[in-house]
């Protein structure tokens, strides 16, 4: 195994019967909370009054922010932390999905720092890695999709330039953490099949390019993925059900708290690197579905690079029973498993049907290298060029 350093600072409070300890955990960081949500879908379901009240029941003020994007953009959180800044906040609260919490993080730091403008700190731009503090963060997700309510990062739009890349602190972690199935009841089923999608995405970054170091880490990963695939069908036949909810809840935060990875090689994010520059460009594609649309594309692409097939064949035989001799054989019989999985679940599709000009692949993929990578190329195992990225994107093509 290699070495390796996780520090999981956040609280983690789950289910239904911790919600008191929640306000109480929230109320030990201050007393004026500043509550952010996105277009105002947990405020019909009565999410948001339920932890109004509850807040206020325990003694603490509240401010609602309402308004938080699908890719939340820096306008929109620049604006929503001068709002904070005036109520004089002590903790940032995001109640919704991964982009209501992503925004939340950003907030939390312009309002620590007394910066104006959160754009200039994400990835690529000039003060990228300068941010020095946030004020606590608590999060209640409503999603079961990004696990941003124990990461370190927040992903950050501006559809002026065309722009969405991360920003990541250690200390842009959320104190403590709500997740109760409950809010997830209601999620549509496009929407569940995203967030499954997302989940996904976070065990197969590092499984796939991490190396053999650690098998313990490949079981761990391995029912992550096992868990989820098996529940999504499931979920989407009995949407009401709390305990598969809260399968799919827990499932989310396991694959991205750090254990995923541990004890493997580090590797970068290439299917986000590569879905974060095509939803920048096109702002309404949902990050899920993005990421739906590229796995065959890029597992293809890495299989005709002879790159990582021992990965895909232990894949194909620990979640589809496939068994060959043939490593090659075994590596694309997983990929086409895994394809008809995604055909079968309504997450198969190309980028031009989700609107994406093939006109625009390659100012894309220049994008994706610029920020994400070294400005020619990411490693993937070995380079992958702007031309690689393009073939990545041209190979979506096929499931039209």
């Amino acid at each position: 195994m290699k070495d390796f350093d996780i520090h999981i600072q956040t609280r983690l409070l789950f289910g239904r019967g911790k919600e008191q300890a929640f306000y109480t955990s929230v109320g030990e960081n201050g007393k004026r909370i500043f509550i952010v949500i996105g277009g105002g879908s947990v405020e019909r379901l009565g999410y948001l009054d339920r932890v109004q009240h509850g807040l206020n029941k325990t003694g603490l003020e509240t401010k609602l922010f309402k308004g938080i994007e699908p890719n939340p953009t820096s306008k929109t959180i620049n604006k929503a932390a001068e709002q904070a800044r005036a109520f004089k906040a002590d903790v940032i609260l995001a109640l919704g999905g991964g982009s209501v919490m992503d925004a939340s993080k950003a907030i939390a730091a312009l309002v620590k720092t007394g910066e104006k403008d959160i754009w200039p700190f994400v990835l690529g731009e000039p003060k990228s890695g300068k941010l020095t503090g946030v004020i606590p963060i608590a999060a209640i997700p409503t999603t079961a999709a990004t696990a941003s309510e124990v990461t370190p990062y927040a992903v950050i739009s501006n559809p002026e330039v065309n722009g969405k890349a991360p920003i990541g602190y250690s200390f842009m972690r959320p104190t403590v953490s709500w997740l109760n199935p409950e809010f997830t009841l209601d999620l549509p089923p496009v929407t569940t099949r995203d967030g499954a999608s997302d989940i996904m995405s976070h065990v197969f970054e590092n499984y796939i390019l991490g190396g053999n170091q650690s098998p313990l880490a490949d079981r761990y990963s391995e029912g992550v993925l096992s868990t989820v695939m098996q529940t999504l069908p499931l979920v989407i036949s009995d949407p009401d059900n709390y305990e598969l909810r809260g399968r799919m809840l827990w499932a989310s935060n396991l694959a991205l708290n750090g254990y995923q990875h541990a004890g493997r090689m580090p590797s970068g994010f290439i299917l986000h690197a590569m879905e974060h520059a095509v939803s920048g460009f096109y702002h309404e594609i949902a990050h899920g579905r993005g990421l739906a649309t590229l796995y065959p594309a890029y597992f293809r692409w890495l299989w005709k690079q002879d790159r990582c097939r021992d990965r895909f064949a232990q894949l194909g035989e620990r979640l589809f029973g496939l068994e060959s001799d043939d490593i090659s054989f075994a590596a694309l019989s997983f990929i086409n498993h895994f394809e008809d999985w995604l055909r079968d679940n309504h997450l198969l599709q190309s980028l031009s049907s989700l609107g994406v000009s093939p006109d625009a692949f390659t100012e894309i993929a220049e994008y994706t290298v610029k920020v994400y990578g070294d400005g020619k190329k990411l490693d993937a195992c070995g380079p992958m060029t702007v031309s690689d990225i393009v073939d990545v994107f041209e190979l979506t093509e096929r499931n039209k």
